[in-house]
């Protein structure tokens, strides 16, 4: 039991936050819950229920009642199951070609330049390799 005037507030006023506290955990799992269950169904309203569900990880986060690790793994979470979702509507679209990597369009520029590339490896005092390419004309 607490001894000072002082420290019986602070436990008025813990158990008030805790039950606050409490009723508003509760209702951010009950929408993690039917984010979880629209997109394990594949409901086509998954994105609103998702994006309700992150709107009350972020404000809970905000308000330190969840830990902002936990509301970030947990909109992690969803986010990849709705992602993985969508995925199958979108492989028509993924079925075009890769973009090039930035190396290969710098030594299709100097193809097309009619320069050469070449690429040189040097390692650095800290044990670290780099790559550095150069141009050079070709005769």
């Amino acid at each position: 039991m607490a001894n000072t005037k002082a420290a019986q507030k602070a436990m008025r006023q813990a158990e008030r936050r805790a039950l606050r506290n409490r009723a508003a955990r509760s209702s951010v799992r009950t929408y993690f819950k039917t984010a979880a269950q629209a997109v394990a169904s594949s409901a086509a309203e998954a994105a609103e229920a998702v994006r309700a569900a992150v709107r009350a990880l972020d404000k809970a986060a905000q308000k330190g009642i969840v830990h902002r690790n936990a509301a970030a793994r947990r909109k992690s979470r969803l986010m990849s199951r709705l992602h993985a979702l969508q995925a199958p509507q979108a492989a028509p679209a993924a079925a075009a070609p890769a973009a090039k990597t930035p190396a290969r369009r710098t030594s299709t520029r100097a193809a097309a330049t009619g320069q050469k590339t070449t690429t040189r490896r040097a390692t650095t005092s800290t044990g670290t390799t780099t790559t550095r390419s150069r141009r050079t004309t070709s005769s």
